[in-house]
């Protein structure tokens, strides 16, 4: 079955992921993916699932993610992710969603909030 997006949490579980208390990662200069271990070209989170939420911090950043959801991801390739179309992201602005891989460009900070 396919993520559902906001719709797959409970209210208690999206103030919580809007509060940060599943916790957050900070993210930059690299290819991220969650459920895998790191290898040579991409840092890998074995443990966590997906991120519900991106945000750029310190500068404008240059994101883009896959999301588990068919058709959302976050890139300027017609909703594909191919690892070289990033989006800009505003400092200070939040993308929601649930992205299982992230790629930040060099000089670029990001916090992503851990999903599950």
């Amino acid at each position: 079955m396919a993520h559902k997006g906001v719709r797959e949490f409970t209210g208690d579980e999206l103030s919580g992921v809007a509060l940060g208390q599943n916790g957050f990662m900070i993210l930059s200069n690299d290819e991220y993916e969650c459920g895998v271990n790191s290898y040579s070209s991409v840092i890998g989170f074995p443990d966590i699932k997906y991120f519900i939420a991106l945000k750029a911090i310190d500068d404008d950043a240059e994101i883009e993610a896959r999301s588990v959801t068919a058709g959302d991801d976050l890139t300027t390739n017609s909703g594909v992710y191919d690892g070289s179309s990033p989006v800009t992201v505003l400092n200070g602005d939040i993308v929601y969603g649930a992205f299982d891989k992230v790629e930040v460009a060099s000089g670029d900070y990001v916090i992503a909030y851990i999903g599950k």
